[in-house]
């Protein structure tokens, strides 16, 4: 995970430290076992299910369609949880669950990269 981004909704920042998985092992690890003191969001592009196994911490499960707009949204998901394949999600964003975020079902996300 190289780039940090920040999520978008109507020309608002609504979270600022997000990071795509890119590689195969960034995308089948996710979030486990990442410690509580460095918490982040995980975008997971081109996924349509995923589990919360090996958690540290609870997570917001927002759920998206090609067009990155919010169909899904499952908060503050424990640890040795699952989300079945469902055809409408295309990608999933993972963010940690111990902070307010204003993002709404059919609000469409866009990615800023931090320079």
């Amino acid at each position: 995970m190289k780039n940090r981004y920040q999520i978008i909704i109507n020309n608002n920042i609504v979270y600022d430290n997000v990071y795509i998985a890119e590689t195969f092992y960034e995308r089948l690890k996710g979030l486990m076992f990442n410690p509580n003191d460095r918490q982040y969001g995980l975008l997971i592009k081109n996924c349509n299910s995923i589990h919360t196994c090996f958690m540290r911490y609870n997570i917001n499960i927002v759920c998206l369609d090609k067009n990155f707009k919010v169909i899904k949204i499952l908060n503050n998901l424990k640890s040795f949880k699952f989300i079945f394949p469902q055809k409408d999600i295309v990608h999933i964003l993972e963010i940690p669950s111990n902070q307010v975020y204003n993002i709404n079902i059919g609000d469409s996300i866009k990615l800023n990269l931090i320079t």
